[in-house]
């Protein structure tokens, strides 16, 4: 609740500062102050009932599909929109003053001048669009790779694991994407391909196609899931029933062997959403003390609790990378890890970008990717 009314204050203060900016002076036409202001304004609140609508069903999926879209972009828009015109305002200002004060003045520049501040404006706006259109870009074309080898005395034959994370499947996903997702990790000839959460982002009914889909991955030694917070915000006992069924089996405090390597690969439901239900020593109950250990969990935050002597690696996803700059700050500090790869107490921890996003359809420097885990023979 308290977040809810944060955002609001929030979104309210940079609403009227974007609109001030844009057509508060000089003579602008009071039906462009309107319509600018009612654009800024649905930017900032209008996806506020797009969860109500998704929840109740209330509109046609590809009605619904393409308002959270245009909804969803027009609160990036306006956000970036923001950031652009204070950065600009705080160097404009800076700038001026400093050349104020070394006896340089000229009306061009300065902030108060109005045709230069329509011109600025312009500049801001398509600047922001250009920003848009990168991080749709982004966002939407085939996760990049991220490979890592990692040398073991207790690894008795090579092992290449693929993990896959955040694929967020909802109503309103690209099944030419995830085909080509398919395509794309099969093509890697993975041993083993993991899931690390978010896998379900919707009714199970509203994405029974897409799970389909995922039905033709394959890896010789197993396709293995775990939950994320997404599956907990939905049915946790169908989430499961549905991965299970399409291949992706899940871990739910339990693990695989795979003997041909030594390698135990375990899995936990969601640490964020219901730590009281992780139970690691029954994890690790059929795993052998001298197995190399891989945990999936779909926070990266459980590493922090755990010792070298029960796991030798974790596999995570859940952050996104932060998705969006300037977000990455943020991000790490309330999952202690971004992305990539982390020693943690003698472990290594692997950090997914993921695959989707959460939200807007825009990455901006965090680019998604597909982790490749090389385990070699020491």
């Amino acid at each position: 609740m308290y977040w809810i009314v944060a955002y609001f204050i929030i979104a309210v203060a940079c609403c009227a500062i974007t609109v001030k900016n844009l057509v508060g002076y000089g003579e602008v036409r009071r039906s462009c102050k309107i319509a600018v202001a009612i654009f800024i304004s649905i930017g900032w609140f209008g996806v506020a009932p797009l969860h109500l609508i998704k929840r109740y069903n209330i509109l046609p999926d590809v009605i619904y599909g393409s308002l959270s879209d245009i909804l969803y972009a027009m609160l990036a828009f306006v956000f970036i929109l923001f950031v652009c015109l204070m950065l600009r305002d705080i160097v404009w200002f800076v700038i001026f003053r400093i050349l104020k004060m070394c006896g340089y003045t000229s009306w061009e520049l300065d902030p108060n001048n109005e045709e230069t501040l329509a011109k600025a404006n312009f500049v801001a706006v398509i600047l922001s669009l250009i920003i848009c259109g990168y991080a749709t870009y982004s966002a939407t074309k085939l996760p990049n790779t991220t490979e890592f080898n990692i040398v073991s005395d207790k690894i008795t034959a090579n092992l290449k694991i693929v993990q896959m994370s955040d694929l967020h499947l909802n109503r309103n996903s690209s099944i030419t994407k995830i085909k080509k997702l398919v395509t794309q990790v099969n093509a890697l000839t993975p041993d083993v391909i993991v899931l690390t959460g978010d896998i379900i982002d919707d009714e199970i009914g509203k994405i029974t196609p897409y799970l389909n889909e995922l039905r033709e991955l394959s890896a010789p030694y197993g396709i293995y899931s775990v939950m994320g917070n997404q599956e907990f915000a939905y049915n946790i006992y169908e989430a499961k029933k549905a991965l299970d069924e399409n291949k992706m089996t899940m871990l739910f405090n339990g693990g695989k062997d795979i003997k041909i390597s030594n390698v135990f690969i375990a899995g936990v439901p969601d640490y964020n959403s219901m730590p009281e239900r992780i139970n690691l020593w029954r994890t690790i109950y059929k795993s052998k003390k001298e197995n190399y250990r891989v945990l999936l969990s779909h926070s990266p935050m459980i590493t922090d609790a755990l010792s070298k002597d029960v796991f030798d690696m974790v596999l995570s996803g859940h952050t996104l990378g932060g998705q969006f700059f300037p977000f990455h700050w943020f991000v790490e500090k309330s999952n202690h890890y971004l992305a990539g790869h982390y020693v943690v107490n003698g472990i290594d921890l692997f950090v997914s970008r993921g695959i989707e996003t959460y939200g807007p359809k825009m990455r901006l420097l965090a680019p998604a990717d597909i982790t490749i885990i090389n385990l070699r023979t020491k």
